[in-house]
């Protein structure tokens, strides 16, 4: 039986400001959490595993209310 990785990908976007986590392909799984914002560099951050990846994504976005 061939097993096939997770697709997944989650987008918010706030008043110019956009927040994503993708899954990358290749031998080793691994989800990145990009942080976009105008006029800043984007900011990447690697996780190991889904749960890590929406953990960060969560509290990135909970914190631009604060």
């Amino acid at each position: 039986m061939a097993t096939r990785p997770l697709a997944f990908g989650v987008r918010f976007r706030d008043k110019g400001r956009t927040l994503r986590v993708r899954g990358t392909h290749g031998t080793e799984r691994s989800y990145v959490v990009e942080d976009t914002r105008a006029g800043r560099p984007v900011r990447l951050r690697t996780h190991a595993s889904l749960t890590g990846a929406l953990r960060d994504f969560a509290a990135t976005w909970r914190s631009r209310l604060h």
